[in-house]
């Protein structure tokens, strides 16, 4: 993990002191009151893009419904969750739970808190619960808000892969040090010694806020109820764990605490549930480094990078036998352009996929639909059926194919080592690995760079020369985006730096590599799939300006 500290020092300059007062910036803002506090949390639906509609994401907006009082809010589908904290892996967040029927917040925190995932699912299995609805994340070592954020809002312009919905949020300093305290205790007794490090600082963090600058964990906190009441009252009682271990906290809290110190602000994302790790992206065998596995055994990777139209490389347009693979490629080209843009360290392993089913339309055209939602078509009884419902299970049944989507769920770990850029997965500028410190940081490279991946989707390309026209636009364009970046979706003014870096690089590569012919805008599932395909083709005038 000794990126993730290298990346604070790089990147973690901050523009902001504390959460501005944010209702002004998002598209819809909800309160949700906190027992026995003045001083609501609040929940925002997140701006797009400068330049895309305007609307709001429904899946985002029930996110704001989710509560952990017993309290009221102005949501109208307002619902109590139960929160235990993340133990496992390296990042420290909030986990929401839904209510079992019957059972206290006490008994379920007994119950649930104190597992270790493989423990969580087996009482999945057997009790049915418990069902973990959404994760709150905050800024911590190896986590960036402005991380998730930025990929939440990119993906709406490229329309690239499945990324859960998010919305920022805010939590009462109170309940976010309890799930501290207990944390701390829990990782420890799990054996987790990162994550119970990254909890240590937070408790520090946390207590600093609410009582200046001291030394050690007040006697208050080292009884219950705090810790959830699932503390001993020994544990905190030891000396050397009251301590703290950074000597100051300015720099967090400037990261985390809304004006007034009295809250936390992060991002409350979903949690999809039932995905399965893609194996055929990351890569299928076991090697020395993250980089080799995927080098060495990715499926799509060789794929990519192969010089030949999709049209050879497939060798025919039935659905069956070659939708998979095209899907694959599709996946792998827009997850390389996202973590190249946010500078991702951590994705190898860290892949996804969901099912969804694909078929072909009476009009020629390909639809795809999620696995749950066929399953629960085909549990229907038929003449509760509507005939637009009909007609998709009769097509799936004639034509249709099960395949692997890809889903980004782990998106905290940009701005940290881009391994895009450091192993020349997007573009060759003829320098080494070894010497990526000395290179880094000169996107005149990518002026005559070669390109490595061959294979893109059509809408990507043209929403990286669409995003590099507005950042890199007028003045009054570029003071727009920089405003939205680091505003709205949180960027520090380091990370703003790195991600403008990284699109200009970006940029001349591609339109490199479209002037040159080295480049293919060939990967559409729903073009090459179509009964009338219309690829894109380079050699159109205008095509590599993005005018298509």
């Amino acid at each position: 993990m000794l990126a993730a500290f290298i990346s604070i020092a790089l990147f973690g300059n901050y523009a902001h002191s504390y959460l501005d007062p944010y209702d002004s910036r998002a598209v819809r803002t909800y309160n949700l009151e906190v027992s026995g506090k003045a001083l609501p949390e609040k929940c925002y639906l997140l701006q797009r893009l400068p330049g895309l509609e305007p609307k709001i994401d429904k899946d985002e907006d029930g996110l704001c419904g989710l509560n952990l009082y017993a309290t009221s809010s102005d949501h109208p589908k307002n619902q109590n969750f139960y929160a235990c904290p993340k133990v496992n892996s390296t990042s420290v967040a909030i986990e929401y739970f839904k209510i079992p029927k019957g059972m206290s917040e006490a008994q379920f925190q007994k119950t649930v808190c104190t597992l270790n995932r493989p423990d969580k699912k087996k009482l999945k299995a057997r009790a049915g619960y418990p069902d973990k609805e959404a994760k709150f994340k905050f800024a911590s070592p190896g986590v960036s808000v402005g991380s998730i954020l930025g990929y939440s809002r990119l993906n709406q312009l490229f329309k690239a892969v499945d990324i859960p919905p998010v919305v920022l949020r805010t939590v009462d300093i109170d309940t976010v040090l309890d799930q501290a305290l207990a944390g701390r205790y829990l990782s420890l007794q799990m054996g987790k010694t990162i994550i119970n490090r990254y909890w240590h600082y937070q408790i520090g963090h946390l207590v600093r806020a609410k009582h200046g600058n001291v030394s050690q964990l007040p006697d208050v906190y080292t009884k219950p109820p705090h810790g959830l009441s699932l503390v001993p009252p020994s544990f905190y009682s030891v000396g050397k764990r009251r301590g703290f271990l950074d000597s100051s906290s300015e720099h967090w809290n400037n990261l985390i605490l809304t004006q007034g110190k009295q809250q936390v602000f992060g991002v409350l994302a979903e949690n999809p549930g039932n995905e399965e790790s893609y194996g055929e992206v990351s890569g299928l065998k076991q090697y020395k480094t993250r980089i080799d596995q995927f080098r060495n055994s990715s499926v799509y990777w060789p794929l990519v990078k192969d010089a030949r139209p999709i049209t050879q490389i497939l060798g025919n347009r039935d659905l069956a036998k070659s939708g998979q693979k095209l899907q694959g490629m599709q996946d792998t080209s827009n997850m390389l352009v996202l973590d190249f843009l946010m500078n991702q360290s951590d994705r190898i392993g860290n892949v996804a996929f969901k099912r969804r089913q694909f078929f072909k339309t009476a009009q020629g055209t390909l639809d795809d639909m999620s696995e749950k939602k066929y399953k629960e078509l085909l549990a229907k009884p038929a003449n509760t059926l509507t005939p637009e419902e009909v007609e998709k299970l009769n097509a799936i049944k004639q034509t249709g194919v099960s395949m692997k989507v890809m889903l980004l769920k782990d998106n905290d770990g940009g701005f940290d080592l881009n391994v895009a850029r450091k192993y020349h997965l997007i573009a060759d500028v003829k320098k080494t690995s070894a010497t990526y410190d000395t290179w880094k940081d000169n996107a005149d490279l990518y002026l005559n760079s070669t390109m490595v991946l061959r294979h893109f989707a059509p809408r990507t390309y043209k929403g990286v020369i669409a995003l590099y026209g507005q950042v890199f636009g007028t003045a009054e364009s570029q003071a727009a985006m920089q405003d939205y970046f680091m505003s709205t979706l949180q960027f520090t003014s380091g990370e703003y730096k790195v991600f403008k870096h990284n699109l200009l690089s970006l940029y001349r590569a591609l339109y490199r590599g479209c002037k040159t012919g080295t480049l293919f805008l060939d990967l559409d599932m729903a073009d090459y799939f179509s009964a009338y395909p219309n690829p894109v083709l380079t050699t159109t005038p205008g095509v590599c300006e993005g005018q298509f």
